[in-house]
């Protein structure tokens, strides 16, 4: 009988010992995934991109981007006139839908902003006519490619987006045909006026972003320094 019982006692401490420990209370165990260490996974990643706004870097690599093409505008118009034509002729009899200068961004940002977006959307529009008469221009597919980037990133920056709006169709037809005239030298001079008005709006805008982006950042310092005193 003694026997017995001791078998089965042994047989009750070996089938505790094979069964998994279960503590009424105890956390637990969780198997790490093998991300390495600080690095995201794939959803958290993509949460973090779309999260994230623009950086200045970004913008200001874009616009030098198109800039570059631009410069070189004058060279190509002198050789395509041979010095007949003066470059400076192109800031004369300028039309009204050439978008004026950017504001002075160190006063407002929106103002800034929003003057820059409508000036890209307008000159993406003009851009047509440049287009149509010299069609397989460089510097014209560098400014189509470059603008509309710039335009997405420039919005993501401002409050009210939807205030600036695109040309409707019909605006677009009116500002086109503004510039269509009968006299090739005359439409070929436009071309030329727009893309000089381009360049000037690109480097005036770029100026006035960077010193709003400079006194955004000199009073973030010295907010700074006065939370550390």
């Amino acid at each position: 009988m003694s026997s017995k019982l001791n078998l089965r006692l042994l047989a009750a401490v070996m089938l505790a010992a094979a069964l998994p420990l279960c503590v009424k209370g105890a956390p637990l165990e969780v198997t790490p995934t093998d991300l390495p260490q600080g690095e995201a996974s794939g959803e958290e990643e993509e949460d973090r991109r779309i999260s994230d706004p623009p950086r200045e870097s970004n913008i200001i690599e874009i616009w030098e981007r198109v800039l570059k093409s631009t410069e070189s505008h004058q060279q190509e118009f002198d050789e395509e006139f041979q010095g007949n034509v003066k470059y400076d002729l192109l800031d004369k009899d300028k039309p009204r839908s050439f978008p004026a200068k950017c504001p002075n961004c160190t006063l407002s940002k929106e103002a800034c902003l929003q003057s820059l977006a409508h000036g890209m959307l307008v000159y993406t529009v003009l851009l047509k006519h440049v287009d149509r008469e010299y069609h397989n221009s460089s510097i014209v597919a560098a400014v189509k490619a470059g603008i509309p980037q710039l335009i997405t990133q420039i919005k993501a920056k401002m409050r009210n987006a939807d205030g600036v709006a695109a040309p409707t169709s019909s605006e677009e037809q009116q500002l086109l045909k503004e510039l269509d005239r009968p006299d090739l030298f005359y439409r070929k001079m436009m071309a030329h006026r727009i893309l000089k008005s381009i360049h000037i709006f690109l480097v005036d805008g770029k100026r006035s972003y960077q010193k709003w982006v400079s006194k955004k950042h000199a009073a973030r310092m010295h907010g700074t320094q006065i939370r550390n005193l």
